[in-house]
């Protein structure tokens, strides 16, 4: 009785939250029109009701699954009496209605925050960008009330449930799905100030300062889902591989392009108040991006394996997706002239100029995954022909955009802003670029003939002297107070956390650079094995033992054994497994990876005969783990970041320009 009450909660709690959500948009709207502040104050607080009760209907949802109420259609397709606990918790977000309800209760809550902690909450701009929010939740409570109801109900109650999926019966499930929605909502609060602000004519309000952390918040949650995303295929999907440029990855690594460019040529609007309508363009191309890679898993359009059910939901995304953006450029240009830059470039040899080209460079990745993605669909449309749009295709012109970015990495922290002498910048360049050619020569007395591979790593090393200069040169002003390196170098960090923890940033990026370039050398070899024979991948001879059998109440186990050795000498042993899942009635491959900083021996068993013969699919992938110590880099960095206000010692003035310490600075 207690299950069915907490179910029945749902239906109605959407329907509360997004008859709240109408009023907060009528409130806020009353507010910005009329300047009448109660009626702002109170959009705030029905903006914050329509979060309650949409946290409500994921509480509903969410017993339901722990109770196995298979009388609700979302309850039996993605659940089973079977499923493990942390899985049940994911089964939340593992269909298309739950995923729509979880997005939905980040917007919503994420949306009350930014509103009620804005030091300014009376003005327009803000009551603006509160209703621009309040009309996002509308259109997402009314996709989950009526096409994409998460409580729908079944005429036959089945016994059981169909389970999730066993690829997503993963522990990257508990994580990377939940880091890419926050980021994706996270960016429709930077959205939501910025076209507040134009709206209300108050260009000259620093939006992008007042919701700053919010886009390095949203901008840290993408990236960090994005690389847990290609952990999470690397071990669970057995082809040896991170990253197939599958639409839907594309689709979450489009709007981090826009928005990586955001972050940097922000710096320049903050600093020298110059590309203000190139910066409303970004933060507008990131959110519009964001909802174009929700379409894309909805509407069944393209094939992927992470695409939802196909259904009449995704269709609703494309006129919410014109309206937003027909909305929003209308608006950029209705401000044209308040949106002009004050300032121009001094110089051709200056950061900003770095800042640019690095801008450019990005959008036009942008655009290039973009066209990629959708190009299938152009020609299907155009020529009735399905067509399909491969790695060759991305990595040929992506490759090469990347190496630009990865150089502009290294060149943008040592050139000053305006303008710098070409005999100072030449001072600080030669380090780096003599690091550069160190690390290329010795590669190629080593033997690598990979001119690709090549520039990458002396890039790398390019962009690390670089980086290191950088500490080494701010830490200077502690040495000579009397500080170790160590606390010199600690005390530079804190200090421009901003600065410095971007510095941190990019240095995880050189690392998963290497892991990537690294993959120029992976070996494969495919072998079917009787127990007791071997095969050969790169140096690692594998020896199949045999198999062992057992069961729990989700699936059968068929566990290998695989004796490693290289040179003769034995390294361990691998269990791959190649298992049968009950509920859903579907094999499913369990990889098994010996994983060190020089390589990763990677070993899949496709297949069993019932004689206890194996098929074996072996790679050895250099360089692998870089991509995960660099995450961890990244993160680390981010925190950093993340964890400063205004850098110490810094004031900002009426304009919002922060103006910073001139040893901070550099």
């Amino acid at each position: 009785m207690r299950t069915a009450s907490l179910a029945a909660l749902g239906r109605p709690a959407l329907l509360c939250a997004l008859g709240f959500a109408v009023l907060a948009l009528i409130l806020f709207a009353m507010s910005a029109l009329r300047r009448r502040v109660p009626a702002g104050r109170a959009g705030g607080r029905a903006l914050a009701a329509s979060a309650g009760f949409t946290v409500l209907a994921a509480a509903s949802l969410l017993s339901a699954l722990f109770a196995h109420d298979f009388s609700l259609a979302y309850v039996a397709n993605y659940s089973s009496r079977s499923l493990a606990g942390p899985y049940t918790v994911s089964a939340l977000w593992g269909g298309m209605e739950g995923s729509l309800l979880f997005w939905t209760v980040l917007l919503t809550v994420f949306a009350t925050i930014a509103v009620y902690r804005h030091p300014n909450p009376d003005s327009p701009a803000v009551t603006w960008a509160g209703a621009v929010l309040a009309g996002i939740a509308i259109f997402f409570l009314l996709l989950l009330a009526f096409p994409a109801d998460p409580f729908a109900r079944l005429a036959d109650v089945p016994t059981d449930g169909s389970g999730l999926n066993p690829l997503l019966q993963s522990p990257g499930m508990l994580i990377h799905p939940p880091l890419l929605y926050t980021g994706f909502v996270g960016f429709s609060i930077p959205f939501a100030f910025a076209m507040g602000a134009l709206v209300s004519g108050r260009t000259e309000t620093p939006w992008f300062t007042s919701t700053r952390r919010w886009t390095l918040f949203s901008w840290s949650a993408l990236s960090i889902g994005i690389v847990l995303g290609g952990a999470w295929a690397y071990t669970e999907l057995g082809w040896g591989g991170y990253w197939a440029w599958d639409p839907v990855e594309n689709a979450s690594f489009m709007p981090w392009l826009t928005a990586t460019a955001y972050l940097h040529s922000v710096v320049i609007q903050e600093k020298r108040r110059m590309l203000r309508i190139w910066n409303v363009s970004l933060i507008l191309a990131t959110y519009a991006l964001a909802v174009f890679g929700t379409f894309l898993t909805r509407s069944g359009i393209l094939s992927s394996i992470h695409t939802f059910t196909e259904g009449s939901t995704g269709v609703w995304f494309l006129p919410f997706l014109a309206a937003m953006l027909l909305g929003g450029l209308a608006i950029i240009a209705l401000r044209y002239d308040r949106l002009r830059s004050e300032n121009r470039l001094d110089a051709l040899v200056s950061r900003e100029s770095a800042f640019l080209a690095n801008n450019v460079l990005f959008v036009a990745a942008a655009f290039t995954v973009l066209w990629g993605t959708v190009y299938p669909i152009v020609a299907e449309v155009t020529t009735g022909v399905r067509l399909s749009v491969g790695p060759a295709f991305f990595n040929a012109v992506f490759v090469p955009l990347g190496l630009a970015i990865l150089a502009l990495t290294g060149i943008g922290p040592l050139v000053s802003w305006r303008r710098m002498s070409k005999g100072r910048l030449s001072r600080l360049v030669r380090p780096p670029v003599v690091a550069g050619i160190a690390v290329a020569a010795g590669l190629w007395l080593a033997g690598m003939r990979s001119a690709g591979g090549v520039i990458a790593f002396a890039l790398c090393g390019f962009v690390a002297v670089a980086i290191a200069g950088e500490f080494i040169r701010g830490g200077r002003v502690y040495r000579a107070s009397g500080d170790s390196w160590p606390a010199a170098l600690a005390h530079t960090l804190m200090r421009n956390r901003r600065r410095y923890g971007g510095y941190v940033v990019h240095l995880g990026i050189v690392l998963i650079v290497i892991g990537f370039a690294g993959a120029a050398g992976k070996v494969e070899r495919n072998a079917f094995l009787e127990p007791g024979s071997s095969m050969k991948v790169g140096a690692y001879t594998l020896t199949y033992e045999g198999r062992e059998q057992s069961s729990t109440p989700e699936k059968q186990i068929n566990d290998a054994t695989v004796a490693v050795s290289r040179g003769g000498e034995p390294v361990g042993t691998l269990h791959p497994q190649s298992n049968f899942h009950f509920a859903q009635q579907q094999p499913q491959s369990e990889v098994a990876i010996r994983t060190t900083p020089v390589e990763d021996l990677y070993v899949v068993v496709t297949q069993f005969d019932p004689d206890g013969a194996a098929a074996i699919r072996a790679f050895v992938n250099p360089l692998t783990w870089w991509i995960w110590a660099g995450a961890v880099v990244m993160a680390a960095g981010m925190s950093v970041i993340l964890s400063g206000g205004t850098p110490h010692g810094a004031t900002a003035g009426a304009t919002g320009r922060v103006r910073e310490p001139v040893a901070a600075a550099g």
